[in-house]
């Protein structure tokens, strides 16, 4: 799929380490509703650690949350859950469950719903699941692709930060080392990587080492420490420290990876989805409910995308039996006509009356990612910002897979920045509530929010246009349901390429098997990312569409919106209960 969180990623990674449960008590007490609040304050560090990397791009201070300035210099490592872990856990969370939910307020029963999910979620993940972890290395959501964004995206509040982020890029041989060891440990458990996504995390590894003298790294450090006060160290100093450390240390931690991966070429006991390993499908049914945040059989998941497939099929063909030429119309109309800065701020206009106006508006930064990572990024990408500093904002883009496609850059910037990821975080982390809730959160949440926003952007064109935008949303919704639906069978099913093939021309006529082998691939590398998205926002405007059934003429868009926005980036099964009081307050 084309965009993907990155703080979610990191997150992954230590809650991984941190976090895990099993038990059951039987003898319990009834804590006071009162001490709610400040039983959570005391989870906070349990939960996020005291990771340096991670704290720093969740708080630009830290200390004022009750957490270390400077926190362990260290990168985020692979971990499998052990059941001493899940032992620990549950005595950490113990008392959550003292509470009774009734007794609450609707923070606090969010943030209930936020950690028992956690707790759950993490309760349901064995050991051995951890070999079939897809947030290791890869293609272009592996640790080591996303990583040089993350580094250059490090801030620079003050010296200290400065220091703590070469120290953080001197680690990286070490941190490496464990992923690359990891990925040997899997295959040798029988869960090695496919020879396919070795090529492409070999290719990627290359794509960073060339022209390393040169490294975008290198270049925007002198820009990045410009107006630090400095104390101890002079800025030429830092840049030949920097480049040298860039050079040597980075590189050789990228060189680790392309030189020791193609050792388990041919070591794959499975090249085709899950459903081929012997705990595949148990691990893909608790993969997709918790990045989807519905406790559903997938059997009843594929019956409900089928529908959404069918549905969107005929649509789609009656659009194009209207209007035999439409695809040309599609193809000669532009629905952006001003640069991607221009368009952000022309959102600000165009949702001010059906969403919520956020209480201080940011300065928000469109980037470029360097040509060294374009062929191994997304499409375009929101960075999110440290809960108490949200006045500066960043997107990046990749140019070479956006090219000239204009329309599709029109709905990818509403994904992105407004209404979709950058105005969803923005609006929820000025909120006062729980800080959990702002650093807990559901990719499919999010994601099936921002998919909706995307979709969403489509009601805004001008009327001339409206002809394309009908075209253009019934054509996305079309497709995300039909890469769910081969997600499904692929890892749920066993489907291999004759069945992909096969399906595919159930719905389009002469596609090519070389084609259909590149989405087998992709889906392969990545279970459930179609599902984060599309999944997600057609339950989302189901329950739109169920609202506005219910209450006719009284529908207020803006609250609708609202209400999902209140609900913070918890798992939609909480938001559909929710909505289902909302609807019963307001007939």
């Amino acid at each position: 799929m084309k965009k993907k969180n990155f703080l979610c990623f990191i997150l992954i990674l230590f809650f991984t380490t941190t976090l895990t449960s099993c038990f059951n008590f039987s003898f319990r007490t009834e804590a006071d509703p009162s001490t709610f609040n400040d039983y959570t304050k005391e989870l906070l560090i349990p939960i996020i650690g005291n990771d340096e990397f991670t704290n720093h791009f969740l708080f630009k201070n830290p200390e004022n949350y009750g957490l270390p300035k400077k926190g362990n210099i260290d990168l985020p490592a692979p971990s499998k859950i052990t059941k001493f872990d899940k032992i620990l856990i549950n005595g950490l969370f113990y008392e959550l469950y003292n509470y009774d939910y009734k007794d609450l307020n609707f923070d606090q029963q969010m943030t209930y719903n936020v950690l028992t999910n956690l707790v759950d979620s993490i309760n349901n993940k064995t050991e051995k699941m951890a070999y079939l972890d897809n947030n290791f290395l890869g293609s272009y959501l592996g640790y080591q692709a996303q990583l040089p964004i993350l580094l250059n995206e490090y801030k620079f509040y003050d010296e200290d930060d400065i220091m703590n982020y070469l120290e953080l890029l001197n680690l990286i041989p070490l941190a490496f080392t464990k992923y690359v060891e990891f990925e040997e440990e899997k295959a040798y458990n029988g869960y090695g990587m496919p020879d396919f996504v070795i090529d492409k995390v070999i290719d990627q590894c290359n794509d960073f080492l060339n022209n390393i003298e040169n490294h975008f790294l290198i270049q925007t450090f002198e820009d990045r420490i410009k107006g630090i006060t400095l104390e101890t160290c002079s800025e030429d100093f830092l840049i030949e420290l920097h480049h040298e450390i860039i050079t040597n240390e980075v590189a050789e931690g990228f060189e680790i990876i392309r030189d020791r991966l193609p050792k388990l070429y041919g070591q794959a006991k499975n090249n085709l989805g899950l459903a081929h390993y012997d705990i595949g499908k148990e691990y893909y049914t608790y993969l997709f409910q918790n990045e989807t945040g519905y406790d559903i059989k997938i059997e009843k998941a594929i019956a409900y995308i089928e529908e959404k497939l069918t549905e969107n099929y005929l649509e789609l063909r009656e659009i194009i039996n209207s209007n035999p030429n439409i695809t040309n119309i599609v193809k000669n109309t532009s629905l952006m006509t001003i640069t991607p800065k221009e368009q952000i701020e022309a959102y600000k206009t165009l949702i001010n009356k059906n969403f919520p106006k956020l209480k201080n508006f940011p300065n928000i930064n469109i980037k470029y990612v360097d040509k060294s990572m374009e062929e191994h990024f997304s499409p375009a990408a929101y960075l999110t910002s440290p809960i108490d500093y949200l006045d500066e904002q960043f997107i990046y883009l990749n140019e070479a897979q956006i090219k000239d496609d204009y329309n599709y850059l029109y709905s990818t910037l509403a994904h992105e920045g407004l209404p979709g990821h950058l105005y969803q975080d923005v609006y929820f982390k000025s909120q006062d509530v729980n800080l959990i809730r702002k650093i807990l959160k559901n990719s499919g949440y999010t994601e099936g929010w921002a998919t909706y926003t995307e979709m969403y952007s489509l009601s805004l064109v001008e009327e001339k246009n409206r002809i394309v935008a009908d075209y253009l949303l019934n054509e996305n919704e079309f497709y995300g349901a039909l890469q769910c639906r081969l997600d499904m069978g692929i890892h749920y099913e066993g489907w291999d390429l004759d069945d992909v093939l096969t399906f595919i021309n159930k719905y389009l006529e002469g596609y090519t098997q070389e084609k259909a082998q590149q989405i087998l691939e992709q889906i392969i590398e990545v279970p459930t990312n179609p599902q984060i998205y599309f999944f997600t926002y057609f339950k989302i405007l189901d329950m739109r569409n169920r609202v506005e059934t219910a209450l006719g003429n009284k529908f207020n868009e803006l609250e609708f919106h609202k209400t999902i926005l209140d609900c913070g980036p918890v798992p939609l099964k909480y938001v559909e209960i929710v909505i289902d009081d909302y609807i019963k307050d307001n007939k």
